[in-house]
Parts: structure tokens; sequence; C-alpha cells
């Protein structure tokens, strides 16, 4: 007798249905309680995402302005200071003598 020929033994245990219904039922379950929580968390990181990216911006946007009006009032004080030094190059009482 060759390999092809001959019959496999049945198997003696089977899996009742209604036992294979429940296990897939419950595998399928399982699988879609997955899907949902990961699908909830990637909508909860790209919220986060975007806020942070917001946040970012508009620290950045703050940080550009400090930075101008840093550059301005330097260039104030240096006018400021050109003034100073001007007055006493000319002495204190030139300005305050009458005329």
């Amino acid at each position: 007798m060759d390999a092809s020929t001959e019959k496999a033994p049945k198997a003696e245990y089977t899996t009742p249905h209604r036992v294979q219904a429940w296990f897939l039922g419950r595998s399928r379950d399982r699988w879609k309680q997955k899907y949902m929580d990961l699908k909830a968390e990637a909508g909860r990181l790209k919220r986060r995402v975007a806020d942070v990216a917001k946040s970012r911006e508009k620290w950045r946007d703050d940080a550009e302005e400090l930075r101008r009006r840093v550059q301005k009032l330097e260039v104030q004080a240096a006018a400021l200071q050109e003034q100073t030094a001007a007055k006493k190059k000319d002495g204190p009482d030139r300005h305050s003598r009458p005329g």
C-alpha cells in the first residue's frame, strides 16, 4: 500500500461547534476592541501633536517678537548714550547759561 491509497484515520476528538463559535466570537471581539483602542490612541496622539505644534508656533512667535523689541530698545539705548556723551562733551553749563 502506498500513501495515496491509505485513508487517514478520523480524529477521535472534535471540538463542538458551539465551542468553536464561542472561541471565534471571543477572538473577533478582542480584535475589534484592540483595533478601537489603537484607533482612539492614534486620535489622541494626533491631537497631542497638533497641540504641541500650535504651542511651539506660539512660543516661536513670542520669542521673535521679543527679539525685535530687544533690538529696538538696544537702538534706543545707544541713541540715549550718544546724547549723554554729547552733553558731557559740550560741558554741563553750556546749555544752561542765559544768553
